[in-house]
């Protein structure tokens, strides 16, 4: 943040948009820098407070400090007084208290923004962090040093605790050995979220001027997945697309199998023979199936950003969000692509059977088997169930893609006259759902994004074509 890129050799600056001693927050314009190709906005990547300006007006070249920041109000005073040296303006001097970045490391190649403020009396063990590291830590209720025993050193310059550093250590299993605390947890079990609406609060009921209020704790698991969906939320450039879809043929397919299992007396999803239209295979099972044959013959949805590269799956992979209020998780589905209606059902519903009317230690076994609540390669929510029309949900990292299905609703559409039939009426009311896809832009584009919504709406309103 403090110096020109390095691929402009010289610019100056036009003005300053804060003042020393103002609070910045990433993406405001700190100042404006002109080139000898156009005005550019320098904008702030992290948050902090910008303690003093090296450069008010004039040229300046690739590498010169431009200005000093820290993560601390209370370390402003520090840089009040402080000023280049005269003999070079890549080593500031420093006030007594304060330490600078080894000799060996050129000033000019170290962001200002990682200068250490340090006093002579502080300990050489003090560990350093980026404001989001530290907010993450707080909302975690994890500490500095809890981070660092798991992480070493952080993944910021020059060993600085970063937001990523946090989540890492958040998602290490606890041990009970003597030379660790870390609070290690199934990474199954980091799918519950708590508390439940009929938790019991940690304190009494109490008013304060926005009324009454309770406290209700929430679960080392509970944070860890706020922290998790945060990150996601933080570092995965969402974008969405949405499509509707007429279930009619659809419908009319799931009556013609469950009307077949009926005929041949097999067992629906709860054990019981079929006996009307509300047992044997679910409209979900048919959504399944159908996101899984997109995916397949979309296969760049099916991939993961990797920093230097994108790493794309030739198996699919799918995590369904399941339950709600106190109970909410995520199980895996491998290989839905070799799967059939008959097993994605009989997988479903084994799922639904623990995590809805198994016995609590039923439900931890679940949640602590790796293989059933593994992170696959997308994500389906359904959320038709709760009468919701649509959502835009949040992607499940290292996956590219979450799919989030609306309730069918009952909708008047346009109706495709056949040929002399001029007196047909012009519309019909048809099953109407609405299928929202998130997709993670570094890794999928908005065509390819809109091509396989075109293929998974085409596969649903045709769904004989999953049979083939």
């Amino acid at each position: 943040m403090p110096s020109l890129s390095p691929t402009m050799e010289s610019g100056s600056i036009a003005k300053w948009n804060i003042k020393e001693g103002e609070r910045f927050e990433a993406g405001m314009s700190l100042c404006d820098v002109e080139t000898d190709k156009a005005t550019v906005s320098f904008d702030a990547t992290d948050e902090g407070y910008l303690a003093k300006i090296l450069v008010g007006s004039g040229d300046i070249k690739v590498g010169q400090p431009l200005m000093i920041t820290v993560d601390e109000a209370a370390d402003l005073a520090s840089f009040k007084d402080f000023k280049l040296s005269s003999t070079s303006k890549s080593e500031p001097i420093l006030p007594s208290s304060q330490v600078v970045p080894p000799p060996s490391v050129p000033l000019s190649s170290v962001p200002l923004s990682e200068v250490v403020i340090q006093s002579k009396s502080s300990s050489n063990d003090r560990i350093f962090a980026s404001p989001l590291a530290k907010k993450l830590i707080r909302e975690t209720d994890s500490t500095l040093q809890l981070v660092k025993s798991v992480v070493g050193n952080g993944s910021g310059s020059r060993g600085r605790i970063t937001a990523e550093d946090v989540l890492k250590a958040a998602a290490v299993p606890k041990t009970t050995s003597a030379s660790s605390n870390i609070a290690q947890v199934p990474p199954a079990a980091q799918k519950v979220i708590s508390p439940a609406p009929s938790a019991t609060p940690i304190s009494k009921p109490a008013v304060t001027t926005t009324g009454v209020y309770a406290d209700f704790e929430l679960s080392d698991l509970a944070r860890r997945l706020a922290a998790s969906q945060t990150n996601s939320k933080h570092v995965i450039p969402h974008y969405y697309v949405s499509v509707e879809m007429n279930l009619t043929e659809l419908l009319k397919v799931r009556q013609q199998f469950n009307a077949k299992l009926i005929k041949e007396k097999k067992p629906s999803k709860d054990g019981k023979p079929v006996n009307d239209e509300d047992n044997g295979l679910s409209v979900l099972d048919f959504l399944i199936k159908a996101a899984a044959v997109a995916i397949k013959q979309v296969p760049d949805v099916n991939a993961s950003w990797m920093d230097t590269f994108i790493r794309r799956y030739d198996q699919v992979d799918i995590n369904l969000l399941m339950g709600s209020g106190s109970l909410i998780a995520t199980p895996v589905l491998k290989n839905v692509g070799s799967m059939g209606l008959a097993s994605i059902s009989e997988e479903l519903n084994n799922f639904e059977k623990v995590l809805f009317n198994g016995s609590e230690e039923q439900i931890q076994q679940l949640l602590s088997n790796e293989s059933k609540m593994a992170v696959g390669t997308f994500s389906i929510h359904n959320l038709g169930m709760y009468g919701v029309k649509s959502a835009a949900p949040i992607i499940l990292n290292p996956q590219a893609g979450a799919l989030a299905l609306g309730a069918i609703i009952d909708t008047v559409v346009p109706r495709v006259k056949s040929s002399g039939a001029e007196n047909e009426p012009d519309w019909d009311v048809a099953p109407i759902m609405i299928a929202t896809l998130s997709v993670d832009h570094r890794v999928v584009d908005g065509a390819v994004s809109a091509q396989w919504l075109s293929a998974f709406k085409q596969l649903v309103e045709n769904p004989m074509n999953l049979l083939l």
